[in-house]
């Protein structure tokens, strides 16, 4: 019966000392991705001062985040590396307006002198009656 208990004992300091190693390396992990994500922000902060067009056009549409409508945003680039031309699209709609049935509009930028800057904004509507209802059109619903 002594025996057993020994064993008993030897196996959990065992796994006790297994649980421990584990949650050691777990921990080195999590601690090693989050500086990791730090060091990739900190290099994203370098390479350009200005905010991304993304994040020009919340700023400029504080309401976007607050609406209760469905809104979509959409951000593309010119080219994946050293990019020119952005756009942001963005549509809403479920609008309280029953006319319409979506707006679209499109933020245009270019990449001059390690900024991003606003160079032109398209505004389109999906009316929900009319002759046209199935694309977007620079007029107003009525």
């Amino acid at each position: 019966m002594c025996l057993s208990i020994a064993s008993l004992r030897v196996s959990n300091d065992i796994y006790g000392e297994f649980v421990m190693l584990r949650l050691a390396a777990v921990s080195a992990l999590c601690l090693g991705l989050l500086a990791g994500c730090a060091t990739t922000q900190n290099l994203v902060n370098k390479v350009s001062s200005s905010d991304t067009p993304l994040a020009q056009v919340l700023k400029q549409r504080p309401d976007l985040v607050k609406e209760l409508s469905t809104v979509e945003i959409r951000q593309f680039f010119n080219s994946v590396e050293s990019p020119t031309a952005a756009q942001v699209k963005v549509t809403e709609t479920g609008l309280m307006d029953d006319s319409v049935r979506s707006i679209r509009t499109i933020y245009s930028f270019k990449h001059v002198d390690n900024d991003w800057k606003l160079v032109e904004t398209e505004k389109s509507y999906q009316c929900m009656r009319g002759k046209n209802t199935k694309t977007f059109q620079t007029a107003a619903c009525s």
